[in-house]
């Protein structure tokens, strides 16, 4: 007994997209932006609305290395201007101490 080969047949449909309903990349940059723009508020609004260190110096350092990193997400005049104002801020509590 020998097995015929089977071709595929050249009328059947064609395969239905499988990623047309992926969902979006969690990491987009749009959503990257969305996701960071109120972390960074946050962090300069509590800089700028406290009048010494609010931080312990090792959660301090981590703010300053985790708010330039963030900004990184944002467009550069928008992430040159927030890490200039959180310098300044970082600058000015850390001297009140």
């Amino acid at each position: 007994m020998t097995s015929a080969i089977r071709q595929p047949d050249p009328f059947a449909p064609a395969q239905p997209d499988l990623l047309a309903d992926a969902t979006p990349d969690p990491q987009s940059p749009e959503r990257m932006v969305a996701f960071v723009r109120p972390k960074l508020a946050a962090l300069l609004a509590e800089a700028r609305g406290a009048s010494r260190m609010p931080w312990t110096a090792q959660v301090a350092e981590v703010n300053a290395i985790v708010f330039h990193n963030m900004a990184n997400w944002l467009p550069p005049e928008e992430r040159d201007a927030l890490r200039a104002a959180f310098r300044e801020e970082f600058t000015r509590l850390k001297a009140a101490t």
